[in-house]
């Protein structure tokens, strides 16, 4: 593994933001939860956020646009098996409620399912003046800082690494993330 994570400073421009709020907010926004299939839960104390899922069906050219940035990084980068990702979600943290979410990684090593989520994707949907707060860190690693503020900006990093977002105190910060997926890690 060359990088541990990568940044794509402004791969998306303004336009290509611009309709990606627009998509989303078509679909049906929901608090966020915690934990997987019937272990999920509400924590406003460990996460707090609005998000919305987008379809990857529906929105196939939004998932080939990441996946060429994702195909590249993980050449040079991770060399980890996948195949594509199955889930889109856009988030929102708004500063009138602290939204944040709290130490976690994106990985279930313990499901049942046949694959696993092998690379994590987040692309940063609001502009740095926006909003105040809401940082993204690594747990025990260098965090992508001001390399990943502008908007457009776009972070690829292996799932199981734990991260956070800190609280928005004001504003609103938008993201969308995806998991890309694979068979199982060996």
């Amino acid at each position: 593994m060359q990088n541990v994570w990568e940044v794509w400073t402004s791969a998306l421009t303004d336009q290509e933001c611009d309709t990606i709020v627009d998509l989303a907010g078509r679909y049906q926004p929901q608090a966020a939860t915690v934990g997987f299939d019937d272990g999920k839960r509400s924590d406003k104390s460990y996460r707090s956020s609005i998000i919305r899922w987008l379809d990857v069906t529906v929105e196939k050219a939004l998932v080939d646009r990441l996946m060429q940035f994702v195909h590249r990084s993980n050449r040079s980068n991770f060399g980890v098996e996948i195949d594509a990702p199955y889930d889109l979600q856009f988030t929102e943290y708004h500063g009138t409620s602290q939204g944040k979410y709290d130490w976690h990684q994106d990985v279930w090593l313990e499901s049942p399912r046949p694959f696993d989520r092998k690379l994590s994707l987040v692309v940063q949907m609001s502009d740095p003046g926006d909003y105040r707060g809401g940082q993204f860190e690594f747990f025990g690693l260098e965090s992508p800082g001001d390399r990943f503020a502008p908007r457009g900006s776009l972070l690829i990093f292996p799932s199981f690494l734990q991260h956070r977002v800190l609280p928005v105190t004001e504003g609103v910060r938008r993201s969308l993330v995806s998991w890309v997926e694979g068979p199982r890690w060996r």
